[in-house]
């Protein structure tokens, strides 16, 4: 039986042969995306020996920032919550639902609960309020789970709801824990001190665990309170993903 080729039997390979050939690639190029998931890729150029979960973490990060400050195009939350560090976004829930828990009015005023309870929805004529959602996602709850750094202090346990890195674990606002020797445990504080509201709003960063599922940056708070602090202790944040709101 002659057999079929493909172009000159001299030169060409033969139709049986050239199916193999084609097969052996497609396995290959099979092994290679089996094994190289996006989190493991890497990269060059600008994005330098980030891997694709770094790059699509940090994104998602660039999105909260951006939902926070807006933009030309878009209203941004921060503005529309009159600048007041009551409203303080320690969670990024409060970007896709009203910050209705943002502090326990119960014991305020009838003033302040009135004005906490008024910036709830958005007021055209006085130009103030909640109009979001700013940025829209399902996330998960944060864990407690301090072991692994997720803190009451950053949502842990308290049903508050963070967007997913990469790895699939919740995303995370963190701010330093003291103002030369004061506490920071709400931000009750900082209404009406201009130097204190700049110093969290300078040092607050959006905080992904990266591979390993680890908040280093909160185990090791006490040395990473400010972006100096980054800077000098670089292996303290070990493989954490940090995009910082004002830097």
């Amino acid at each position: 039986m002659r057999r079929c080729t493909v172009g000159n039997r001299d030169s060409g390979l033969t139709l049986v042969e050239l199916v193999v050939v084609v097969a052996i690639l497609a396995f290959i190029a099979g092994m290679v995306s089996f094994n190289l998931t996006p989190s493991q890729m890497t990269f060059g150029g600008a994005g330098g020996n980030k891997t694709a979960g770094h790059i699509a973490t940090e994104a998602t990060m660039g999105r909260l920032k951006a939902a926070l400050f807006g933009s030309a195009d878009a209203p941004g939350y921060w503005q529309d919550m009159n600048r007041d560090m009551w409203f303080w976004p320690r969670y990024a829930d409060w970007l896709s639902r009203p910050p209705t828990d943002a502090a326990d009015i119960w014991g305020a005023s009838p003033e302040a609960a009135a004005y906490f309870t008024s910036l709830m929805s958005y007021s055209a004529a006085r130009r103030v309020g909640w109009r979001g959602p700013y940025v829209q996602f399902q996330g998960q709850p944060i864990p407690l789970d301090v072991g692994r750094g997720y803190t009451e202090r950053l949502g842990g346990g308290t049903g508050a709801r963070g967007p997913v890195d990469a790895w699939g674990n919740p995303i995370v606002m963190q701010w330093p824990s003291s103002y030369f020797g004061v506490n920071i445990t709400d931000f009750e504080g900082a209404r009406g001190n201009a130097d204190m509201t700049s110093f969290i709003s300078a040092n607050s960063r959006w905080v992904s665990p990266g591979p390993d599922g680890i908040l280093q940056c909160e185990l090791n708070l006490a040395s990473l309170q400010t972006y100096a602090d980054f800077l000098s202790n670089p292996a303290l944040v070990g493989d954490d993903v940090v995009v910082w709101l004002q830097q």
